[in-house]
């Protein structure tokens, strides 16, 4: 309702469900960072064309083009990126990933295992989505503690630009391309990862190892624990068939009428319906599937648990970003079913 109130679309959404996972209050406080880190996002978003967040681990993300085709991919941010301002840009480049560099701009994601980088007399710094939210310079022989949120930035103090780089300033982000199979970055209108993946090629795909739920920057924001494929609890997932066509599975859990799913269940049941692609999203008390204005599921939440632990009704929970979707006139589209066109 309130996205219809502040946008033009006259579209009636159809369908919603949750979308990617955050960085809540409580996990902000529990690694000790200011609250301005509330609401980062913990993986890929672009919105309208533009990059509000570089891919952070290797995790599947549901992507739409601008010509309506949508798709489900493992992204990551190893292919590099540039950071561009009015006048000047900088390039990260593959080569730096993950790694330091003396001479050149080099970068750091969430799948980086140690827990320090160097300075060594570099600018380091923190964005969380594509805000800045720390810049820190550096000594010779200094090393940096890494936080697991966001990309960390490390450029040598002759390349770095403080006029690009402000604390609390937006950047302007290109994805690069990888050599081999590209993401066709400029062509894509909305991307969210989240994950995992659970079926890819008509097949059971979930490889937590893989997608680095399991990296300690993963199990340090709790997107991940280390039972997480065996965990049965809410869980929502989106799929798609070689067609096309896109369908929501919402499982209730925590509940007394549902003990909830595994990631393995919800392969199972999508493999059923065809399904060729599929992946999860933030599950839980997170999960939330509304279709014309009625939610379906049941939560397992309520913001007052501690008073009452087993009575409290169930609310919906508040979460950080949705996906909706609509029918459109099937006059524009060149199957002769209609579609729903997610946003």
């Amino acid at each position: 309702k309130e996205y219809q109130k502040k946008s033009n679309n006259s579209n009636k959404i159809e369908l919603a469900w949750n979308g990617g996972y955050i960085l809540n209050g409580e996990l902000v406080g529990k690694l000790g960072l200011p609250e301005t880190y509330i609401g980062s996002p913990l993986g890929l978003l672009i919105m309208e064309n533009k990059v509000f967040c570089p891919p952070l681990f290797n995790k599947p993300a549901f992507i739409i083009y601008k010509d309506g085709k949508i798709d489900i991919r493992k992204v990551n941010s190893s292919s590099g990126f540039k950071i561009k301002g009015k006048k000047e840009e900088i390039v990260f480049k593959p080569d730096n990933y993950n790694k330091h560099s003396f001479s050149e701009a080099c970068y750091y994601d969430l799948s980086y295992t140690h827990e320090e980088i160097k300075g060594d007399g570099n600018f380091i710094i923190r964005i969380a989505g594509n805000t800045v939210k720390q810049i820190i310079p550096t000594n010779s022989n200094e090393n940096i503690k890494i936080i697991p949120v966001g990309i960390t930035l490390s450029i040598p103090a002759n390349l770095f630009s403080d006029i690009i780089f402000r604390e609390g300033k937006d950047l302007n982000i290109d994805l690069l391309e990888p050599e081999k199979d590209p993401y066709r970055w400029n062509d894509i209108s909305y991307a969210i990862e989240a994950g995992p993946m659970l079926i890819e090629n008509d097949k059971l795909a979930v490889n937590m190892e893989e997608e680095g739920w399991k990296t300690s920057n993963s199990i340090k924001t709790q997107a991940a624990r280390l039972d997480f494929t065996d965990m049965r609890g809410p869980k929502i997932a989106m799929g798609i068939t070689k067609k096309g066509k896109l369908i929501v599975l919402m499982v209730n859990g925590r509940i007394r009428e549902s003990v909830g799913a595994t990631h393995f269940d919800m392969a199972d049941i999508l493999l059923k319906y065809g399904i060729h692609k599929a992946m999860g999203f933030d599950p839980g008390g997170s999960s939330t599937l509304v279709v014309d204005g009625k939610i379906m599921n049941i939560s397992p939440y309520n913001k007052n648990y501690e008073e009452d632990i087993y009575s409290l009704p169930p609310e919906p929970r508040f979460v950080a970003n949705a996906v909706m979707a609509w029918i459109e006139d099937e006059q524009l589209f060149t199957s002769p079913s209609t579609s729903p066109s997610p946003s």
